[in-house]
């Protein structure tokens, strides 16, 4: 079994693509919680899944492209992937990203308006049957 410094290059190359990508959902993550900015819960639980995705992601890159071993040039790999985004791309996308979280906030907004409607028109129903209810078991008493 030898060392090949090509795959070792192509590897690199991948591992500095995955480096980029989570910096990309980094940089998404980060406009979804631009939105909700006093939501601490939310920040919280952006970040809890931001850290499994990116753990399983450098988990199965190890295993799939170090053969089961996390080398150190791999690490390097995606911190100058992601450093690359941050540096160049991430002001330049940070605007669409900012437009299609705000998009998507709209349009979950504009799904839930029904579903509100309805738990208000649910509730006012179940006061009508609750004084209805009351209401007959007032009549049912004074035949007594």
């Amino acid at each position: 079994m030898g060392n090949y410094v090509t795959a070792q290059l192509v590897t690199f190359a991948h591992a500095a693509l995955l480096g980029a990508v989570c910096a990309v959902v980094y940089d998404l993550l980060r406009s979804v919680r631009l939105l909700r900015r006093h939501s601490v819960l939310l920040t919280h639980a952006l970040d809890g899944v931001y850290a499994a995705l990116v753990l399983l992601a450098v988990f199965l890159f190890a295993l799939r492209r170090g053969e089961g071993e996390l080398r150190l040039y791999m690490l390097l790999a995606m911190a100058l992937g992601a450093i690359f985004y941050f540096a160049a791309l991430s002001t330049l996308l940070r605007p669409l990203w900012d437009f299609w979280a705000s998009a998507a906030a709209a349009f979950l907004a504009l799904l839930w308006k029904p579903l509100g409607i309805a738990a208000k028109g649910g509730k006012n129903f179940l006061i009508y049957i609750k004084k209805l209810f009351h209401f007959l078991c007032k009549c049912a008493t004074i035949g007594k």
